[in-house]
């Protein structure tokens, strides 16, 4: 009779202990699900389109100094339309903290955004009537480079949704002619210019690693104004450039790890 009491507790303690485990399964609290961050360092590779603001005003200033005076044409507004193509290579760093994304990003591009016009230009000469120039102007922005900051928000987990501003560099090459029988006027010039940029646009990640955007951005790195006296007459022709302009880009870039962030 004892052995069969020891028997039935020991039965009993086995089934509370197995009854109390299965108990503690249940209520166990989930695995944390990785959720995507955009923490970390990116390369990336892009292309798009660029249009600067027309360009190109001409005016005249007289053997006396003066501006638009007797002899000089009317001047000229900008006859200049650059656009083309432009494709590079950024490298950048991004933060997430909440729903909060910051970082910076630094970018070099070869540019094809250059066009020239040609024109007729009465100019230059006394009051005994001026010849018809064949008249030419162009510019050309053959590379250049930014350095910004992103501020944006991620939405629907992989989207963000960014603005970005700072630095822009680049290598403008200007040039203009008018050209008449006897009399020149020829004068170009490459300078690198600095200004400033800012614009947003849209990045998702395809994967934890990849992803891809689409951004615009607003340019601005000044004026350059580039000036001919021609010896035959000492009038003295100008030409304006201003580089202004926007562009239009997508782009992928490749993240290199960053912190996973545990959602329950």
């Amino acid at each position: 009779m004892k052995k069969l009491a020891l028997a039935a507790a020991a039965m009993f303690a086995l089934f509370a202990g197995s009854a109390s485990a299965a108990d503690m399964a249940v209520k166990a609290p989930p695995l944390a699900a990785p959720v995507f961050s955009w923490t970390g360092f990116y390369v990336g590779l892009n292309a798009g389109g660029g249009w600067n603001e027309r360009t190109g005003d001409h005016f005249c200033v007289t053997p006396g100094g003066v501006l638009a005076g007797v002899g000089c044409s009317v001047s000229v507004n900008g006859t200049v339309e650059a656009s083309g193509a432009l494709a590079g290579g950024q490298i950048g760093y991004n933060w997430q903290t909440g729903s909060i994304v910051w970082g910076g990003e630094a970018d070099i591009q070869w540019s094809g955004i250059k066009g020239s016009s040609a024109f007729n230009l009465a100019c230059c000469l006394p009051v005994t009537a001026p010849p018809g120039f064949a008249a030419t102007s162009s510019q050309d922005l053959q590379w250049f480079g930014t350095v910004r900051g992103r501020l944006g928000v991620a939405v629907a987990e992989r989207g963000l949704i960014y603005g970005t501003a700072g630095l822009i560099y680049g290598e403008e090459a200007i040039s203009f002619s008018a050209v008449a029988p006897g009399i020149t006027y020829a004068r170009a010039a490459s300078s690198i210019r600095t200004g400033w940029t800012a614009g947003g646009g849209f990045e998702y990640a395809f994967t934890n690693n990849l992803s891809g955007k689409v951004e615009g951005l607003y340019y601005d790195m000044g004026r350059q104004t580039i000036s001919f006296t021609s010896p035959a007459t000492n009038f003295t022709l100008n030409d304006s450039f201003k580089y202004t302009g926007v562009m239009a880009r997508a782009g992928l870039n490749w993240k290199f790890g960053g912190p996973a962030v545990a959602r329950y």
